[in-house]
């Protein structure tokens, strides 16, 4: 009896010394910087637990202070799933892998006033103040500012930090145009109770994809981008899905997104 006592024990002692037994650290998920960390993290947090409770696995929300930092993380491979659409710059094209996309129909690139604003064209933007996110941003900077240059117009810049600050700039009247994701604008105006009208709208994008790093296992990533696109038929992914104002995610490729990266190399990018 006694010997069975000292055999538990060890045995005891060796689970608990063992790494395989101890629970895996969470995967690190970056969003990129479109809205506020405080929004950011009231959508995106019970997406997370949801993907927890369905996988077994666990998830931690992490995204920089600004684009410009949530990018570097990703270039130094600190996040091990992302959702954006930044990976397709030269500088970080790849190495992570596309797993899945947001469902809805494609999204557009737009250059946007309040609706009763007196500016009716492009060209009347020339010498005027157009609020963006940020220099890194794709439908909210490297299509709309490629238009704009295109038809001659020289705007003064005006730097957000992400899309909702953009938008809000215009609000306030610091800016008099913003550039924006199409989806995030009508969003934001529905939220606001406010008007927005279109001076451009871009050719169709798919919206932001989530990526996986490669060292993740195959057998986790499956796991995840089952859980996602299977999302939206269960009854709790769905209302939560609801509430996060996201339409649901389907499965995608890297293919899916070689139209951005055409606009990124026109760009220099």
């Amino acid at each position: 009896m006694a010997r069975l006592r000292r055999l538990i024990a060890l045995f005891g002692l060796v689970l608990m010394s063992c790494p395989a037994w101890a629970q895996s650290p969470p995967l690190v998920f970056g969003v990129l910087n479109q809205q506020s960390p405080q929004l950011t993290a009231e959508r995106w947090n019970p997406v997370l637990q949801y993907l927890g409770e369905v996988t077994g696995l666990s998830f931690q929300l992490k995204m920089g202070s600004n684009v410009f930092e949530t990018n570097a993380m990703m270039g130094r491979g600190e996040f091990d799933l992302v959702f954006t659409n930044h990976n397709f710059q030269k500088e970080f094209d790849g190495v992570y892998k596309v797993i899945a996309r947001l469902g809805n129909k494609p999204v557009h690139g737009a250059i946007a006033v309040l609706e009763e604003s007196p500016i009716k064209s492009l060209q009347d933007l020339n010498g005027r103040r157009v609020a963006y996110p940020s220099a890194e941003a794709f439908l909210a900077y490297a299509v709309p500012k490629a238009v704009l240059a295109d038809a001659g117009v020289k705007e003064i810049e005006v730097f957000a930090g992400n899309q909702e600050g953009a938008m809000a700039q215009v609000v306030a009247g610091l800016a008099d145009a913003v550039a924006a994701n199409s989806r995030s604008l009508e969003q934001y105006a529905e939220r606001r109770n406010l008007k927005f009208r279109n001076l451009y709208l871009s050719e169709p994008y798919f919206d932001l994809a989530v990526i996986a790093h490669p060292r993740l296992p195959k057998s986790k990533v499956r796991a995840i981008q089952h859980a996602l696109v299977n999302m939206a038929q269960n009854p709790k992914g769905a209302a939560i899905l609801a509430k996060s104002q996201f339409p649901g995610f389907v499965v995608a490729t890297e293919k899916d997104y070689d139209n951005v990266r055409r606009v990124y190399r026109k760009m220099g990018k």
